[in-house]
């Protein structure tokens, strides 16, 4: 079995091996508002041109000495234009409208949203552009390639049943990102087809759907909870004791696109091989 290096070695390999000035980059000082991009910045060696960032910018852990602009879905405008940043990078959905202010205020905007893996190559990529680390963009998607490829794979693909939300009960659809980070590790979605990428479903159809691994991945929420819904101690997950919470996996490993989804796909990996052992 091929061994990959670890993602912390390999961001501290591409750190040290490009120092680079702060005024060489086209925008020395950015602010952003969205974890998973700040995720990306700091893998590209790049992290001393982030000035601001939101709470849930929580990895690595250099981001706590940053600057604070409020939350993902309700940044501070203000505090942001305190900063004098030269961009602001942010993501899509609750952003949009976040997007338009900053844009109004002649404060330059750059929107990433991936949707799939190969999306956050190129956003990776994008960044390395933005941010004068070409070189270390094209690792750090190589070893992400490398990584994904070299990961077993289960010979029979479980169907998996993944829990984003519960009131209502929100799924993914394989059309994105999670959905994708699913089919990497080997997994069936039960779920391929959604009216949109993330979507509320019925807890019946679950149940008649009965997957044979299920995968909670907010908090609070524990295996007995599971079982306690209405008709789900039908489900071949909860007989065979599959299901999984955030005790078990990271959840940002696998909903945050960005090079961490690599440990998720391995974990998840994992996960599948054991279900047929």
């Amino acid at each position: 079995m091929k061994k990959c290096i670890p993602l912390f070695v390999l961001i501290l390999i591409i750190s040290c091996s490009m120092p680079l000035e702060k005024d060489d980059a086209p925008h020395p000082r950015i602010a952003v508002l969205s974890p998973e991009l700040a995720e990306i910045v700091c893998a590209l060696g790049a992290e001393e041109h982030i000035i601001g960032i939101t709470h849930e910018c929580n990895y690595p852990n250099a981001l706590y000495e940053k600057n604070m602009v409020g939350s993902f879905s309700a940044p501070n405008i203000e505090k942001i234009v305190a900063l004098e940043p030269d961009a602001v990078l942010l993501t899509g959905m609750e952003q949009e409208m976040i997007k338009q202010k900053l844009q109004n205020l002649n404060i330059p905007v750059h929107q990433f949203f991936p949707s799939s893996i190969q999306a956050l190559y190129e956003t990776i990529f994008e960044l390395g552009e933005l941010l004068n680390r070409k070189e270390n963009a094209d690792s750090l998607i190589r070893y992400m390639q490398q990584a994904i490829v070299s990961t077993p794979k289960s010979t029979k693909s479980p169907t998996i049943y993944i829990e984003i939300y519960n009131k209502p009960l929100m799924t993914a659809s394989s059309d994105s990102f999670v959905g994708d980070v699913l089919q990497e590790a080997g997994l069936i979605n039960i779920f391929p087809e959604l009216p949109r990428e993330y979507c509320a479903v019925s807890s019946e159809k679950v149940v008649e759907l009965d997957p044979d691994i299920i995968l909670i991945t907010y908090p609070g929420v524990d295996k007995n909870d599971i079982k306690e819904r209405l008709g789900w101690d039908s489900i071949t997950a909860v007989k065979n004791d599959k299901v999984f919470t955030t005790k078990n996996i990271d959840p940002d490993l696998i909903l945050r696109s960005g090079p961490r989804v690599v440990e998720g796909i391995q974990k998840l990996s994992h996960i599948a091989a054991q279900y047929h052992e």
